[in-house]
């Protein structure tokens, strides 16, 4: 391209101007500085060349915006590379699959409870174990020892947990009961004692890397991550929720909380993100409080948090009152995410022509509504229906609506009556149940158990989030391979635990049931047992476990199968002759 010194003299005011050059105009400044610099001085030349390639990425910059001016309304995924939806590629390398053959339940909850991190867990167990055993001779086996837990036994555990909370009864030990109406698959898990002994011994950290300034401790370890894989293993849809989860406890913990009108009023609250359309949770922190006083901006602080890796790609979120205001929407557009949610009215920022809310609730009918904006062009909202409304948007048009039914009562008769509803209102009814969505299918079937030890009922929880992640990550799995000849056809939340459930615990779909029969009693039992005096006297084993009455006698029977029990042998009563009848079948049973 031939150019003369009059077109590079307006190309280079054009620089200085920072206008946006471009490609043929840069070319055109490097070739002719090329062909004539002679008379530049060397730092001149090198600022130049500085400014040209300063503009130069100023320029390819505009071009790639001009590319993505048509999706700006999509979440952009050329920076990561991920596909919405259930990623693939990861669960594949997970499960080492390169084919799309169907996968079981029990692989989609590995994905979260790794092999790794179960070993590790083992590890902290078995640690936890060998010291309790000094404090506890109980939880030892049968050499006195403990019996170190392995990764197929801890999964079996957590399969355990899960089936109590789908076959749920009012005590633990009713599980491994040997009574009739009592009893259940429990004990082919594995025993009662066992269970107990693991329950006791878990640890889920490494106490040699505990931060004592960290109040989740605890949980730490494990917490990170399946944070980590909760957004690893699923790219979210465009609409996203935040809310609070309470986990119910009524232990003694500074972290537990206090939420007058919810169902669950006492427990650990979770912060929590998830999808919209099916609940998946994305990610979660746990409440703390505030160890240096009162937390003015907590709700910001809550959701800056967790909305940082979906920030700049085009996502709408969705809350409820506690966290909207007219500041943190023009923070969260600066990021790139459009907002939306209802407000209170107390709000800072907020505008005081529509703080008389109750007045105008009195002067005005179903389906009226007033709106204005605010800083940053942040809408504000509200729609009167029984009760009036506030919303606050920094993407929706005032102007949008669509018509809603309701039934009013006149004269002692009902009737429809349609009226408009503003459509921020409406897509805030449609996408901000994401989190209860996830409430509902955790609290359905929950694995919570009763403990001592706070974090515990935490460790529940995660159990219960993996569930329920790993089956929506299953329902994903199995639209994408529809033409599956094994895909199943209205697959329950309920379905999925019984399944994950038996894998887990490596019992066969159409085994039988594990039922419990009283062991015969021989023929000689009757006659080789005898009374024998002892010097020390102690409660009589048979009154005690009738009755709970203690009752010291001095005779004992040292046969095998006694063991040294005491009975009563009185003119009143005979507790040896008792138990060594018919009579007392199922106590013997029971022992």
């Amino acid at each position: 391209m031939d150019v003369d010194a009059d077109d590079y003299s307006c190309l280079l005011q054009s620089l200085k101007r920072r206008r946006a050059l471009t490609s043929d105009e840069l070319r055109v400044i490097a070739e002719h500085d090329m062909d004539d610099h002679q008379g530049m001085h060397c730092v001149e030349e090198d600022a130049l060349d500085a400014e040209l390639l300063q503009a130069q990425v100023q320029t390819e910059e505009l071009e790639e915006e001009d590319d993505e001016m048509d999706c700006d309304l999509e979440p952009r995924r050329a920076s990561e590379g991920r596909p919405l939806g259930l990623d693939l590629g990861s669960v594949r390398r997970a499960v080492r699959l390169t084919t799309s053959v169907m996968l079981c339940e029990i692989d989609f909850f590995m994905l979260f409870f790794t092999q790794a991190i179960v070993a590790d867990i083992c590890g902290f167990t078995n640690r936890q174990g060998w010291e309790l055993v000094l404090n506890r001779a109980s939880y030892a086996g049968v050499e006195g020892v403990w019996n170190e837990v392995t990764p197929d036994e801890f999964y079996r555990f957590m399969g355990l947990l899960i089936y109590m909370g789908f076959h749920v009864l009012p005590d633990m030990h009713l599980y491994w009961g040997t009574k009739s109406l009592q009893g259940s698959w429990a004990r082919s898990f594995m025993s009662r004692d066992r269970f107990k002994a693991l329950l006791a011994a878990l640890h889920v950290v490494d106490p040699a890397t505990e931060d004592n300034q960290d109040r989740l401790k605890k949980l730490r370890y494990l917490m990170d991550h399946l944070k980590q894989k909760c957004q690893e293993l699923f790219q979210p849809n465009q609409n996203l929720a935040i809310d609070e989860r309470m986990v119910k406890s009524k232990g003694r913990s500074g972290l537990k909380q206090f939420m007058k009108g919810k169902p669950t009023r006492w427990g650990f609250k979770l912060w929590v993100i998830a999808t919209s359309d099916s609940g998946y949770t994305l990610d979660f922190n746990v409440y703390t409080g505030s160890r240096d006083g009162r937390v003015t901006d907590l709700a910001t602080k809550v959701v800056e948090a967790l909305i940082q890796p979906y920030k700049d790609q085009g996502y709408n979120l969705w809350m409820d009152n506690f966290y909207t205001s007219p500041a943190l929407m023009v923070t969260l557009r600066q990021i790139g995410i459009n907002a939306c949610g209802t407000c209170r009215i107390n709000r800072k920022k907020f505008p005081e022509e529509f703080k008389d809310v109750k007045t105008w609730e009195r002067k005005t009918d179903r389906g009226d509504m007033r709106w204005c904006r605010v800083e940053d062009g942040i809408l504000v909202i509200q729609w009167k229906d029984t009760r009036a409304v506030t919303c606050l948007s920094n993407f929706h048009n005032a102007n949008d609506s669509t018509n809603v039914t309701r039934l009013v009562k006149k004269d002692a008769t009902w009737s429809s009556l349609v009226v408009r509803q503003p459509a921020v209102i409406s897509d805030y009814n449609k996408h901000m149940g994401g989190v209860d969505r996830s409430d509902q299918m955790i609290s359905s079937y929950n694995v919570l158990q009763k403990t001592q030890k706070w974090w515990k009922t935490l460790f529940f929880h995660f159990i219960d989030i993996a569930v329920v992640n790993s089956f929506l990550l299953f329902q994903e799995w199995q639209h994408s391979q529809a033409g599956d000849k094994h895909r199943l056809a209205d697959y329950s939340h309920i379905t999925f635990r019984e399944n994950l459930s038996r894998q887990l615990a490596g019992l066969d779909i159409h085994a039988s049931s594990p039922s419990h029969s009283l062991k015969p009693v021989a023929s000689s039992f009757h006659v080789t047992h005898t009374p024998e005096l002892q010097k020390s006297a102690n409660n009589c084993w048979l009154c005690y476990r009738k009755s709970r009455i203690q009752r010291k006698t001095k005779f004992a029977c040292m046969a095998p199968e006694c063991n040294g029990k005491r009975f009563c042998i009185v003119q009143s009563r005979n507790c040896f002759r008792a138990w060594h009848s018919a009579e007392c079948d199922q106590f013997r049973a029971e022992a």
